[in-house]
């Protein structure tokens, strides 16, 4: 509940879910007339079922974590099938949907894989009762052996690991990226996961660049770009660091004394770096 009773910080409850609708193209089937008049919906069930917020309450989670109230596949086979058709619930659970499909004049196929939930479905669907009348055949049928025997895909992915990756374009804008965390004295976490090294700098005296930099950087906003010709790692990309008022970062490090250029390496801005260090040993 969040600050309860007091402002500002109360927790907004996210009690929906959304439904999402996918149709084929192309043209509908041919109903035959009196299907069509049995499956009707009257005026007041149409401008409910087809309005954009249903409000109802939900299941008691019995037996199965994950139980939704009859209410919701009543709505949606009576919407979008005629009697007679075939309702497909490829997650069965507890055979809610298919319950329902049944009591509407419906058939029905539904496919779980959990054993377990087999005599919940059968109570659900009335196995153990005496079923209607048109929902006499019900067949369970298991699959032959418990493993699945998928065909190996031929296929690297092009992104290998769970790091987001920042495209090239965004460094070309002045997209700005909260820094939460200082890893080291020469990396930066941001906001969206991405790991940023000082391009260009080695950190001479580290304690004291780690003071400023959870001091002066730490939880603030810093757009980066890096240097076209240099390679990254994996775990971090080489950039030029500025905040959000256009200190450069890189550039402070050397002047202050903190750092000196990485002499081994060029990069658009190696020059200004060896400025920057000469001005730094001048006024040492």
């Amino acid at each position: 509940m969040g600050s309860y009773p007091y402002p500002p910080n109360g927790l907004v409850e996210i009690d929906y879910e959304f439904i999402l609708i996918f149709k084929k193209p192309g043209e509908s089937k041919k109903v035959l007339k009196e299907v069509k008049e049995a499956s009707k919906l009257s005026k007041e069930e149409w401008k409910e079922y087809f309005s954009g917020h249903w409000h109802f309450g939900g299941a008691k989670q019995v037996g199965h974590e994950a139980m939704f109230p009859e209410e919701l596949p009543l709505r949606l086979i009576r919407m979008f099938t005629f009697q007679g058709d075939t309702v497909l619930d490829p997650f069965l659970g507890s055979g809610t949907t298919v319950k329902m499909a049944i009591e509407l004049s419906r058939n029905a196929i539904g496919y779980e894989i959990n054993e377990g939930f087999l005599s919940l479905i059968e109570e659900k669907i009335g196995l153990k009762d005496k079923l209607p009348i048109f929902a006499q055949h019900i067949e369970i049928i298991r699959r032959k052996n418990n493993t699945f025997d998928v065909p190996k895909i031929n296929y690297i992915p092009a992104i290998q690991n769970a790091n987001p990756l920042i495209k090239p374009s965004e460094l070309d804008k002045d997209t700005l990226f909260k820094v939460v965390k200082i890893l080291s004295e020469d990396k930066l976490k941001l906001d969206n996961g991405q790991v940023i090294k000082f391009l260009g700098v080695i950190i001479e005296k580290p304690e004291e660049t780690l003071n400023y930099l959870n001091q002066k950087i730490l939880g603030e906003k810093i757009l980066f770009k890096n240097n076209n010709d240099k390679k990254s790692s994996e775990n971090f990309i080489l950039a030029y660091v500025y905040l959000k008022n256009k200190l450069f970062i890189n550039g402070y490090l050397i002047k202050s004394g903190l750092a000196v250029p990485e002499l081994g390496i060029s990069h658009k801005l190696y020059n200004k770096y060896i400025q920057f260090w000469k001005h730094a040993k001048d006024n040492d």
